[in-house]
């Protein structure tokens, strides 16, 4: 009766502050894989990381029976052979939301490697919802808001999510923003895409779907956002050599913005706001 009220007082809140519950579905979860490693069973779920040498990794944090289709994107852009890649999945017959560990709790060593590492960070999770609809966020705001342009250039509903949003991924403990400094110098942080359930499904069910999915995907990632990083890494060089003491970069967040601001139409336009 107690947790029930807790549950009932927590949907209050999120209400209250505008946040609301459909975007996701309300899953408790562990709060570290040591804890998660200590209490399941080796054989109700699998890693499967592919480090490929890449500058970009991506990744699915409750894949396999955790949250239905976020393993089948990662695997299908694994297939491009351009990015590192890594699946957390769950096994087990049934109730694999038990396996869930939060973003901003996810410390397998693994993962948190392949991170480190990299220059750009993907993260693809669940979603609550039978529409189909892609909610986008995290740190990096230009890539999130070129994979946006990218999916919805081709026809698919996306909404770019702000700070109070419960799936923003913009903490600086969600793993996804934990990878490598922009230019030696700025904290970029990486994108989080969340999928509701409703186009996860039809991700699984419909293989011209995922393929198309994937590849608007890719194509931000490897043909646009290459257009891109020169640019950005103009603007992190103009700031000055004293920037690499100072990691939060007003200067560049206000650029950054300011591109953001001219609220471009295609990938193309983006691309061409980022030169100037």
């Amino acid at each position: 009766m107690k947790k029930q009220f807790i549950k009932i007082l927590t949907i209050m809140v999120l209400f209250v502050f505008g946040i609301g519950t459909s975007a996701y579905a309300f899953t408790a979860g562990y709060s570290s894989f040591a804890e998660l490693y200590a209490s399941e069973e080796a054989t109700d779920y699998t890693i499967k990381a592919a480090d490929m040498g890449r500058d970009t990794t991506i990744l699915a944090l409750h894949g396999g029976g955790i949250e239905r289709g976020t393993s089948e994107l990662v695997e299908a852009l694994k297939g491009y052979g351009k990015y590192n890649t890594y699946l957390f999945e769950g096994l087990k017959a049934t109730d694999n939301g038990s396996l869930f560990l939060r973003a901003i709790d996810f410390d397998e060593p693994t993962a948190v490697s392949l991170v480190k590492n990299s220059d750009y960070t993907v993260s693809v999770i669940g979603a609550a919802g039978d529409e189909e609809i892609t909610y986008i966020g995290g740190q990096n705001k230009i890539l999130a808001e070129l994979i946006r342009l990218h999916l919805i250039n081709k026809g698919y509903n996306v909404k770019t999510l702000s700070i109070s949003d419960r799936i923003a991924g913009v903490m600086n403990s969600n793993i996804v923003n934990k990878n490598k400094l922009f230019n030696d110098s700025y904290q970029i942080g990486g994108v989080q895409i969340a999928i509701s359930k409703g186009l996860r499904d039809k991700l699984v069910t419909d293989s011209s779907t995922l393929n198309d999915y994937s590849g608007s995907i890719n194509e931000a990632l490897s043909v646009s956002w290459p257009k891109i990083v020169p640019h950005l890494q103009k603007i992190t060089k103009s700031e000055g050599i004293l920037n690499k003491f100072n990691p939060s970069k007003r200067n560049f967040d206000k650029k950054i913005e300011h591109i953001l601001e001219k609220d471009a139409k295609t990938p193309k336009e983006l691309i061409e706001n980022t030169k100037e």
